[in-house]
C-alpha cells in the first residue's frame, strides 16, 4: 500500500509507462537489488526518481465516517463473534494448520501502526468459530511491530512474517522478519535476504513445492529509493535466502500482488506499466509477458495512486480482479468521482472486461487495496469503498456463471469502513472471517454448495485406530484445494491452500482439528497428488469418529476412524 505514502514518484507522471523499458540485471543469481537503471542503447531513458513524496498517505487513523446508513437486512449473512477480540485492533489473520486463527493486533486506526502482539481464536467444541475463544500467543521479537507485511503458513506449520511498511507509527519499510513455531509458542528472528536494506509491504507466496518466495519492492527506500525487480527464496531449515534476479520483469515490484495459478506459475498485473501482465515460472525462475488487460477491464488505479484490488482465483482456475477505480480523491478530500469501476477477468490465459461496480450516491466504489475471498460455492466475496481510502464500504458477490456482481448486506460498521482496513479469511467450515479494524469481528455464511469435483480426496490413511499425541500420514488428491482462499491488493497474504484434518466424534459431534505438517505440495492444479502428516491432539474425544481433509472450506468424503 505504498501509494498511501508514495515511495517513488516517476517524473514522467502518468506517461511513465513508455519510459520503463530498461532493466539492469546482475550476472549472477545471487545478486540483489536489481532495479530500474540506465537505459540500454536505442531504448528510452529510465524514469527519474524522487524522494520528495515519502509521506504516509493517509496518516495513521481512520478517515472520517461517511455518516450514511449501513445496508442492513433482517436475514443478514453476517454474524458477530460471541466473544469480541479482547485486544486493540484486529488486523492480518492467518489460518494455522491446527484449525486455529492467528490475528495480529494492528491499531492502525487508533494511535500506532503495529504491535508485537498476536492472538489466537480457537473454535468451540463443535467447530464453530463464531462462538470461539481467544488466547494470546507469544509476542514477536522486541521492537518488531510491523504493519502491512508479507506472511504465510509454511509446510511445516510455522508462520513467517516479513518486512513491514510501518514499524509502530513510523513508515520505515522494515527489513526485519520473524518466524513463529506453534509447537514451542516462540518466535525466531529471520535475517533479510543478502543486500536487501528494505522489505516493507512485500508480496509473498508459497510455491507449489512449498518454497516461500518474497518480493523486493524497493531498496534504500528512505534515502535513495531504488524500485527493484528481484525476489528471494527461503531455505526453511537454515532460515537463509537465495536472491533471484527478476529476469524478464517489465516493471518494479512495488504495489504488485501475486496469484498462484493452476499451472504453478505466479500471475501479476504490472502496476507501473498499466495494462500489462506477467507470469513467473518457478521452473525457469523468470518472468514472461502474459498479455494486456482489456481496454474496458482495467483493474489498476494508475499513477499517482498506483493501487490494485485483490486477484481472486476461482476453483476453475480463472481469476476475478475487482478494480481499484480511477479516482485520486483521498481523505480529507471528499469523494465526488461519479463513475463505475472496471473489473478484470483472466480466463484460460486471456484477459477480458468483467462487470462494472456501479457508482452509488454519486460516488465511485472500488477496491483501492482491499480483500476478496473465494466461497466454497465458487462465488467471490469482496468489498469496495468510496474513491481512494474513503468511507463508506459496501459488500458484493461476483458469480462467474452469470458474470454478474450483486450488492449484498453490509456489516454494521460499514459507514466507518474503508476497503484497505478490512480483511477476510476462509475458515475450514466454509465461513469467511471478517474484520475491519474495529472491535467487532464477524463471520459470513454463504448460501451455496461446492461442486463435488472441487473436494479433496483421501486415497491412503496410515492408520484407522488413532491415539491422542500420535502422528500419522495420509495421501490423496487436491489436498490443497483448487484456489487460494482469500487474497488482498498487495499488503496482506493469508492463503489457505493447504490441508487441514478434522475429526468428528460420532456420538457427540465434537470437532477436533489435528495439526498438519510436512505437506508435500500446495499445488492447486486439479488432481494433484500429495501427502501430509497429522498429529492427533491430546484431549481428542475417544470413540468411533470420522476424519476428513479440508481445503478452503471444502471437505473430502469422510474416512472412518477410532480414537482410543
Amino acid at each position: 500500500m505504498t501509494s498511501r505514502h508514495r515511495l517513488v514518484v516517476f517524473a514522467a507522471g502518468a506517461s511513465c509507462a513508455a519510459a520503463i523499458t530498461a532493466l539492469v540485471f546482475a550476472s549472477t543469481p545471487s545478486a540483489s537489488a536489481q532495479r530500474i537503471g540506465a537505459a540500454a542503447p536505442a531504448q528510452a531513458a529510465a524514469p527519474t526518481q524522487s524522494t520528495s513524496s515519502i509521506i504516509p498517505r493517509p496518516p495513521i487513523g481512520r478517515p472520517k465516517s461517511s455518516g450514511v446508513r449501513a445496508n442492513i437486512v433482517a436475514a443478514s449473512p453476517w454474524t458477530p463473534l460471541t466473544n469480541p477480540p479482547p485486544f486493540g485492533t484486529p488486523g492480518t489473520m492467518l489460518l494455522e494448520s491446527d484449525g486455529t486463527v492467528l490475528v495480529h493486533n494492528e491499531p492502525d486506526n487508533n494511535t500506532t501502526g503495529g504491535t508485537t502482539d498476536w492472538w489466537k481464536l480457537t473454535p468451540d467444541s463443535q467447530g464453530n468459530y463464531a462462538d470461539g475463544t481467544w488466547s494470546q500467543i507469544a509476542s514477536m521479537p522486541a521492537g518488531y511491530t510491523p504493519l502491512y507485511f508479507g506472511s504465510a503458513i509454511l509446510p511445516d506449520g510455522r508462520m513467517i512474517v516479513e518486512g513491514g511498511e510501518y514499524i509502530g507509527e513510523n513508515a520505515v519499510w522494515s527489513s526485519e522478519g520473524a518466524i513463529y513455531n506453534p509447537l514451542t509458542n516462540s518466535w525466531k528472528q529471520v535475517a533479510p535476504p543478502p543486500g536487501w536494506t528494505n522489505i516493507g509491504d512485500s508480496a509473498s507466496e508459497v510455491l507449489p513445492d512449498g518454497t516461500f518466495m518474497l518480493q523486493h519492492p524497493c531498496n534504500t527506500c528512505l534515502t535513495n529509493p531504488d524500485n527493484t525487480v528481484d525476489d528471494a527464496l527461503l531455505n526453511p531449515r537454515t532460515l537463509t535466502w537465495r536472491v533471484i534476479p527478476g529476469l524478464g520483469k517489465n516493471d518494479p515490484n512495488d504495489e504488485e500482488g501475486w496469484t498462484l495459478l493452476h499451472s504453478g506459475q505466479l500471475l501479476t498485473i504490472d502496476t507501473w506499466v498499466p495494462g500489462q501482465t506477467q507470469l513467473f515460472s518457478p521452473r525457469t525462475q523468470s518472468w514472461t509477458f502474459d498479455g494486456n488487460t482489456a481496454a474496458t477491464g482495467n483493474p489498476l488505479d494508475p499513477w499517482p495512486v498506483v493501487e490494485i484490488g485483490p486477484q481472486v482465483e476461482m476453483p476453475d482456475g480463472n481469476v476475478f480482479v475487482p478494480g481499484a477505480g480511477s479516482s485520486t480523491q483521498a481523505p480529507p478530500a471528499a469523494c465526488t468521482t461519479d463513475v463505475p469501476t472496471q473489473t478484470a477477468l483472466y480466463q484460460s490465459g486471456t484477459w477480458t472486461a468483467g462487470p462494472q461496480i456501479p457508482a452509488i450516491g454519486g460516488e465511485e466504489f472500488d477496491s483501492t487495496d482491499g480483500p476478496g475471498a473465494t466461497l466454497p460455492d465458487g462465488d467471490v466475496l469482496f468489498d469496495a469503498s468510496a474513491c481512494v481510502y474513503n468511507t463508506p464500504t459496501h459488500f458484493y458477490l461476483y458469480n462467474e456463471s452469470s458474470n454478474a456482481i450483486t450488492q449484498i448486506a453490509d456489516v454494521p460498521n460499514a459507514p466507518n469502513d474503508t476497503s484497505y482496513a478490512t480483511r477476510m479469511l476462509v475458515l475450514p467450515n466454509g465461513q469467511i472471517l471478517f474484520n475491519d479494524g474495529s472491535n467487532q469481528m464477524l463471520v459470513y455464511t454463504a448460501g451455496g454448495t461446492p461442486n463435488p469435483a472441487w473436494a479433496p480426496t483421501i486415497t491412503h490413511l496410515s492408520a484407522t485406530k488413532l491415539a491422542p499425541g500420535g502422528t500419522y500420514a495420509l495421501s490423496g488428491t487436491q489436498l490443497a484445494g483448487l484456489d487460494q482462499g482469500a487474497t488482498y491488493g498487495d499488503d496482506v497474504q493469508n492463503s489457505t491452500n493447504f490441508p487441514l484434518v478434522r475429526i468428528t466424534n460420532n456420538a457427540t459431534g465434537a470437532v477436533t482439528y489435528a495439526r498438519t505438517s510436512n505437506w508435500t505440495s500446495v499445488s492447486i492444479a486439479p488432481g494433484t497428488r500429495s501427502a501430509t502428516e497429522f498429529t492427533v491432539p491430546a484431549g481428542t474425544p475417544a470413540g468411533p469418529s470420522t476424519l476428513v481433509v479440508v481445503a478452503n472450506g471444502i471437505a473430502s468424503a469422510p474416512s472412518t476412524v477410532t480414537i482410543h
